[in-house]
């Protein structure tokens, strides 16, 4: 039985259930992002990701994947010069999540017979991802954070470029609510996830952990690229006119991860380090923890084991 923080792992699971009972196809699992595929220059509308290889590749997206995609359809099958496929859809909040999709001789009665077994799995998946999701935001929650970060950035960091982990903190987010009520600060909450959405690429990993603070892990080609990304969405957050109360501003705190033996808790302390400086040099700004302890103006030692809170 799958646990929560492990619907990642769900649709290798079923990957392998359909293998054994459709032996004469290949499969391959794709990890698809709505509303982001216009960057990739593939797809206007969706991008897809196979998570067969130790870091994500992208594929291209054909119609039947869209029409499968667009349609949330569980099960789609089709035949074009003797050669069958199949696409099974994991959908979550209403979006599809995952396409598993298996190529080869397919015999229709039992990809017709495929639907209860498909229904359920796709049920199965939506829970999972519930248990996993702050609710208010949609974003990853705490819990799931720490279930697999550490796990994926070591993946990452294989793929020859620099990943870092970031704690962005709404500025003066309690004088907020004190002055204009919960309602409008949780409506703020929405509207910077969805910034964060925007603006960030697929593949990044947004968190809420709490409060006024999320956690961003994501992937540069430099250090100073990394910082660059964080630059445009503190510039895009100040520029952004939330509803009610206009302008509203963050301070970020960043550290990159060195080395795969780097556990997630010694980079969120490193963030966490840089984001207090943001705090008391006048926030509304981006600072790196390398930048800042090469200067000598951090800690010389952080604890790789500390029980972090950031909230």
């Amino acid at each position: 039985m799958l646990k929560v923080g492990e619907s990642d792992a769900l649709p290798a699971w079923l990957v392998r259930c359909l293998a054994a009972m459709f032996p004469r196809t290949t499969q391959r699992v794709l990890r698809v992002h709505p509303g982001r595929a216009g960057r990739t220059k593939r797809n206007d509308r969706y991008a897809a990701f196979s998570m067969d290889a130790p870091a994500p590749i992208l594929v291209e997206i054909d119609e039947m994947m869209v029409e499968a995609i667009a349609s949330s359809r569980r099960i789609s099958v089709s035949t074009v010069d003797g050669a069958d496929r199949l696409l099974v859809t994991l959908a979550a909040a209403g979006e599809v999540r995952y396409l598993i999709e298996l190529a080869g001789v397919i015999d229709a009665d039992e990809a017709n017979d495929l639907c209860d077994f498909a229904s359920i799995a796709s049920g199965y998946y939506d829970r999972l991802v519930d248990a996993e999701t702050d609710p208010l935001t949609r974003l990853g929650n705490r819990r799931v954070f720490h279930s697999r970060v550490d796990a994926g950035m070591r993946r990452w960091i294989t793929s020859g470029k620099d990943y870092f982990l970031a704690i962005l903190d709404i500025d003066r987010f309690k004088r907020i609510n004190d002055t204009f009520g919960h309602l409008y600060g949780d409506e703020i909450l929405v509207h910077f996830a969805n910034l964060l959405r925007r603006t960030f690429r697929a593949g990044d990993q947004a968190y809420r952990f709490g409060g006024e603070e999320f956690v961003m892990v994501y992937g540069a080609n430099s250090e100073r690229a990394g910082e660059q990304v964080l630059e445009r969405f503190r510039a895009a957050v100040e520029a952004y006119a939330f509803p009610g109360v206009g302008r509203v501003t963050i301070s970020i705190g960043f550290a990159r991860m060195p080395d795969a033996a780097t556990p997630s808790t010694t980079l969120i302390e490193r963030a966490d380090q840089a984001l207090y400086y943001a705090k008391e040099n006048g926030r509304n700004r981006v600072c790196g923890w390398d930048a800042l302890y090469a200067e000598g103006k951090l800690p010389a030692k952080v604890e790789a084991n500390k029980d972090v809170t950031l909230f």
